[in-house]
Parts: structure tokens; C-alpha cells; sequence
């Protein structure tokens, strides 16, 4: 989630990753979080989740956030505005944040822990939700336990992904870098994403959170994406399905949202003003449209 990309000249069918500093003073997060607790997922190790109660008997929605997130970084104001209307549950996925760790990140694995968490919470289908690389995740989440599933929403994510790891001479760098002390490591992640303003509260806060992620899964959590493709099955659901486009996105083309929303079929489809970062940038808007598209998916 955490990355931006230069303006290219080239296809928008893949959209590229690159890295660009934020601003503090641009992203708003709640002040308050809601409950946060472990929960021991049967031979898979214990589970860090968020929830929050809705109204009596409401569906619920699984959050799943992007790439160098967390659960709080990605849908601290999404969490109240949807439990007007839904149950929540938004855990932090492996390898990032206080997650399950992990030998190497699996977009396939994530998708079993989701599984897991959904049986033992005893949530029935739910409407699972994914932003960036949790887009992934919920495809695949989607492929493999459709009986878990109520509906599936697709936030500024694609089918495929355009990495530089995946290339050239960046993917001996990404080889050299594995080869680093993790201490070293890990200073330069916290260096790549520091945003600006960062000396405050907010700030101290965000990076908080950033020094929780495995820096080696945050590698293999790219290389993943690098290789993903869901183009020739994901139009085989049945399930309801919404797209949220955030318009002015350069991490993830809105043309090659678009292209998603051509693959799943006949999915509701709503364009935010906004770029990849819109879920704290614009969370007003963001929130409207993430609550919109849920409930549409029961309608």
C-alpha cells in the first residue's frame, strides 16, 4: 500500500510499484481503535484481529489491507464507519504488522489464515474486502473457499501486477538485499517509507507500525504480486462483486482497475476521486463508497 509510482508512458494493463514519500499532514487515521486481540488459529499459530460489533444479526466484513500496512494504518476510519451497518473484523495479514510471522509470504497461505479466522470466529460467509496487495489475498481467498464467501469488494487492486523486482537488474538487487543483515535491512525499509512531518504523535505512530513488518516479507510479499495473475479464473465466481476505483492512482492504474471489474463480469463498479492512498488520504469519500459498495453487495 505504502509506495507510489513515477508516470510512465507505457500500458496501463499492469500497474507498476515504485517508492515516494508521504506526508503526515496528508493521512488521517481514528483516534481511537477498536478491540484488538489474538486469536489462536488451530496449527497455524495466533492471529492479530480488530473488530467491531454492528447492529444485531448484520453480516459481517473481513478487511484485508495492502502491502507495508496494517489493519490500523489501512482501515482505522473504516472500521467505525462500516459497523453502523456491518460486523468487522480486520486482522493484520501475515508477515506485516502484528501478524502471524512467517517463513516466507503466500498470498495462498494468507488466504488459509483467512479461512481460519473466519471458522473460528464462527463468522459465516462474509464479505471479504481487499485494498492493493489484500486485493490479491481476497482473490485468492475468493478461489479457494467460496463457501466462506458472501461477496467479494476490490479496492484499488488489480489481477496483475507490473513489479521492478520482477525485472533486470532490480531483481539482482532484491537478491543482494536478502543477503543483508535484517538490522540493515530494516533500516533502509524504515527509511524508504518514513514519510515527511513525521516528528509527531501521528507520525511516531505510523512508523510504530512499520517496525513490526518482516522485512523479508515484505520482499516476498512483492515477488508474490510479481507472479500474480488471476485474469483466466477469477471471472469463474459466482459470488457479488464490487470494484472501487480510486481515479488518480498510480500504483495501480484505474484503467487497470477498470480491467478487473472486466474480468469479474458484472461487478458494481464506484470511482472515487483519489489516488492509491485514498483510504486515509480521503477517507470521507473512500468510506461512503466502501459502505455503498457492501451493502449493495446483500441488496
Amino acid at each position: 500500500m505504502f509506495g507510489k509510482t513515477r508516470d510512465r508512458q507505457e500500458s496501463t494493463r499492469r500497474p507498476a510499484l515504485a517508492m515516494e514519500r508521504l506526508d503526515v499532514a496528508d493521512l488521517h487515521f481514528a483516534d481511537e481503535l477498536p478491540e484488538g486481540r489474538l486469536v489462536d488459529l488451530p496449527g497455524r499459530g495466533s492471529a492479530f484481529v480488530r473488530t467491531a460489533k454492528g447492529p444485531a444479526g448484520a453480516p459481517t466484513v473481513l478487511l484485508l489491507h495492502g502491502l507495508m500496512a496494517t489493519a490500523d494504518l489501512n482501515w482505522s476510519l473504516a472500521v467505525p464507519a462500516l459497523a453502523t451497518r456491518f460486523n468487522v473484523v480486520a486482522p493484520d495479514l501475515r508477515g506485516h504488522g502484528r501478524g502471524l510471522p512467517t517463513k516466507r509470504f503466500s498470498g495462498g497461505e494468507c488466504a488459509d489464515d483467512m479461512a481460519a479466522i473466519v471458522r473460528t470466529l464462527e463468522l459465516g460467509p462474509v464479505i471479504v474486502v481487499g485494498y492493493s496487495l489484500g486485493g490479491l489475498v481476497a482473490q485468492l481467498f475468493v478461489r479457494r473457499y467460496p463457501e466462506l464467501v458472501a461477496g467479494l469488494v476490490l479496492c484499488a487492486t488489480a489481477s496483475r501486477f507490473d513489479v521492478p523486482s520482477a525485472k533486470g537488474a532490480v531483481k539482482i538487487l532484491d537478491r543482494a538485499v536478502r543477503l543483508v543483515p535484517e538490522a540493515l535491512r530494516r533500516s533502509v525499509m524504515l527509511a524508504l517509507l518514513a514519510p515527511r512531518s513525521a516528528d509527531c504523535e501521528r507520525g511516531r505512530w505510523l512508523m510504530s507500525e512499520v517496525r513490526r513488518h518482516d522485512t523479508l516479507a515484505m520482499l516476498d510479499a512483492a515477488a508474490e504480486a510479481a507472479q500474480f495473475n488471476s485474469a483466466s479464473w477469477l471471472g469463474d465466481s459466482t459470488c457479488p462483486a464490487a470494484v472501487i476505483v480510486t481515479q488518480d492512482d498510480m500504483v495501480v492504474s484505474a484503467e487497470a482497475q477498470r480491467d478487473l471489474a472486466r474480468i469479474l463480469g458484472r461487478p458494481s463498479v464506484y470511482e472515487i476521486a483519489g489516488d492509491h492512498f485514498a483510504c486515509v488520504k480521503r477517507p470521507g469519500e473512500f468510506n461512503e463508497a466502501l459502505t455503498a459498495a457492501c451493502a449493495g453487495i446483500l441488496a
